[in-house]
């Protein structure tokens, strides 16, 4: 977690520009502000984000400190209603304001995507909070007996550190879990894309009693160093990749912070011999890929297909492909934004460079807008690898791009164990119309979760909990099990009184 950002030295201007949350009370930040350019045109400076300085980071954790045991003497529906109450009124904030076309040109996804993810918020809070009361009742182990039993309590101080791609729905996925467990909070927003997450997070923490949500922005690193290493931090909980995972978890192990970790994954999908190449299924394969630009955890990064159904497979994603639309997320036709940064973009294409190289087919389909041609974003056509060395880095390595390498595999049980030779395990799935081929495949995928005839973002049940084995992760979000996460249990025992 290392790297460093040109700060400017000047107080954060009273007005739009956002705040830090300390305490309830808003702040500039006392390390002055930083630039956040637009991906779409990286010379166009979106806005000025404040920057936290050490001790705005003692101050934070001190406020979340002192909230702790007022907001854990609430009844579990208390805390809920509380939440709830405050992600709608925050959300519609937001979207009142203009949200989504800042947070568009902050990152560069389409304002579509950035107006759902806005008004996704709120009903996964709710839902969230209706599992809370479940997920936190006390456990008897003998019916009808006080003793033994186990109860479920939080931390204390929760640390969230948030990413780049869906860091609004994160901020209520996260904060709806380590809430109504019964924590206090410090958010860390993204520093590529801080500017309308500070707004709905620090709209989220006014609504709740103060230092129960304290929402800290900083440029690089270094912030979030001091944040998951802090003394006063309880447990961690980190959405990210794979580096930055480790990163956090070298860190906590210095005081033995509990770590959950949400990271990347090198995500397969079967095509079995039994399904046609039609339009639905070619509509549900791009949507799984591409969304995000392919910046998304749980998009599909490897599709295996029989050997002689590969190019008609890639032929099909081609021609939906051309398609796409790149460009400004603002644009009306603009159908796939930028990559979010250059480091992103640069990554992916020297993986497709790699892959070239040694012998694969690669071919891009759609266009990018012609307002966006010479503007400098960070754009990437929509891109079908063909005869990929199984080695190849584009193979073993998460892309995090618009590239979608197509594997022919001879039998079904080859393509069981390509999908599994990786370190990483968050989902996978199979696509086919025999129950029984489902059954027997999905009991040897080796992922957090595995889906049948969906993936990615249309797998996701938010009353499942999620979460990957391997490189991919350490604990899970979501469902009772992503609030239980937040909790240590304390069991109760008791003997009679000796004779």
């Amino acid at each position: 977690m290392t790297g460093s950002t040109t700060i400017a030295r000047e107080s954060q201007t009273a007005g739009d520009e956002p705040v830090l949350t300390i305490g309830g009370e808003p702040q500039p930040g006392a390390a002055g502000s930083y630039a956040v350019h637009n991906p779409a045109r990286p010379a166009e400076i979106v806005g000025h984000a404040p920057a936290a300085d050490g001790a705005q980071l003692d101050a934070a954790v001190s406020a979340a400190r002192r909230a702790a045991p007022g907001w854990r003497a609430l009844r579990v529906a208390e805390r809920v209603a509380a939440f709830a109450a405050a992600a709608t009124a925050a959300a519609e904030q937001l979207a009142a304001g203009d949200g989504a076309r800042l947070y568009t040109r902050e990152h560069g996804k389409v304002l579509s995507e950035a107006n759902f993810e806005i008004s996704a918020g709120p009903g996964l809070a709710a839902l969230i909070g209706s599992m809370a009361e479940a997920a936190l009742e006390p456990e008897q182990v003998d019916p009808g007996s006080k003793y033994p039993r186990l109860h479920r309590e939080p931390f204390g101080v929760a640390a969230l550190v948030l990413p780049f791609n869906w860091p609004l729905a994160l901020t209520m996925t996260k904060l709806a879990s380590a809430l109504t467990a019964g924590n206090t909070t410090v958010v860390k927003v993204p520093p590529t894309c801080p500017l309308a997450t500070l707004q709905l997070a620090g709209a989220l923490a006014a609504a709740l009693p103060p230092g129960v949500v304290n929402v800290l922005s900083a440029p690089g690193s270094e912030l979030a160093q001091a944040l998951v290493t802090h003394p006063g931090i309880d447990l961690i909980s980190l959405t990210g990749g794979v580096a930055t995972g480790r990163a956090v978890m070298a860190a906590a192990a210095t005081r033995l912070t509990p770590v959950l970790l949400e990271l990347g994954g090198n995500d397969a999908a079967i095509i079995a011999s039994d399904i046609a190449v039609t339009d639905e299924l070619v509509e549900r394969l791009v949507t799984a890929t591409y969304t995000t630009g392919g910046q998304v955890c749980m998009a599909i990064k490897r599709l295996y297909a029989p050997a002689e159904r590969v190019g008609e497979l890639a032929e099909a994603v081609l021609a939906r492909c051309e398609r796409e639309v790149v460009g400004d997320g603002l644009g009306e036709e603009t159908t796939l934004g930028p990559l979010h940064t250059a480091a992103g973009r640069d990554r992916v294409a020297d993986l497709v460079s790699d892959a070239e190289a040694r012998g694969a087919t690669v071919r891009a389909a759609g266009r990018i807008r012609e307002e966006d041609a010479g503007s400098g974003g960070y754009f990437a056509l929509p891109t079908v690898v063909t005869d990929l060395a199984p080695d190849s880095r584009l193979a073993t390595e998460e892309q995090f791009g618009p590239v979608l390498p197509i594997f022919g595999y001879e039998g079904i049980d080859d393509a069981v164990t390509a999908a599994n030779a990786t370190e990483f395990g968050l989902t996978a799935s199979v696509w086919t119309g025999d129950d029984a081929l489902a059954d027997r495949i999905t009991s040897r995928l080796v992922a957090g979760t595995i889906s049948v005839n969906c993936h990615g973002l249309a797998a996701q049940d938010p009353r499942l909990p999620f979460g990957g084995c391997g490189q991919s992760g350490i604990g899970r979000e979501l469902g009772v099990e992503g609030i239980r996460a937040f909790t240590q249990p304390r069991t109760f025992v008791r003997h009679p009184v000796p004779s």
